[in-house]
């Protein structure tokens, strides 16, 4: 063991690695492509003839616009200062992580109740535009960063007394 050298890292807490698996699991989450669904009916071209059903799958960046990416860069964001903390010696409030969970949920929420975003094909008949399942799971990190975010400013509080 060597005298003199400083580690500026320290160790992270259980709060501290549920937010950070939670940030990156949801960016990775993020780019599988059961975030929705399109599906055609059978089209008409004109004269030129008939284009048969079909049916894919779109990931988070496809559909539902900026405030699902919002909250997923947020959970990049919230992973990024898990990782910075452990690399500063200075030191940040701990009730950030709560705030941060707090809007990547109210996010991802605002984007469950206002669905895929279907504009591009208004007018157009037979195609239908839905929610897929990574949507409702996508909220599970969310909630996560939330409540660890919570227990880790309580964990603060507690060390002031």
């Amino acid at each position: 063991m060597r005298t003199g050298t400083r580690t500026t890292g320290t160790r992270s807490t259980r709060p501290e690695s549920v937010i950070g698996a939670s940030g990156t699991i949801l960016f990775v989450l993020s780019f599988l492509p059961w975030w929705g669904r399109i599906t055609t009916g059978t089209l008409r071209l004109g004269e030129s003839g008939r284009v048969p059903s079909a049916s894919s799958n779109f990931n988070a960046y496809f559909g539902y616009g900026w405030i699902l990416e919002l909250a997923i860069f947020l959970g990049v964001g919230a992973a990024a200062l898990v990782l910075g903390r452990r690399a500063s010696t200075r030191g940040f409030p701990r009730w950030i992580y709560f705030w941060i969970g707090l809007s990547m949920t109210v996010l991802m929420l605002a984007s469950i109740i206002r669905g895929p975003v279907d504009s591009v094909f208004e007018g157009v008949a037979r195609i239908e535009v839905s929610r897929g399942p990574l949507v409702a799971v996508g909220l599970v990190p969310c909630a996560l960063i939330t409540l660890a975010g919570l227990g880790f400013a309580r964990k603060q509080a507690r060390g002031r007394r």
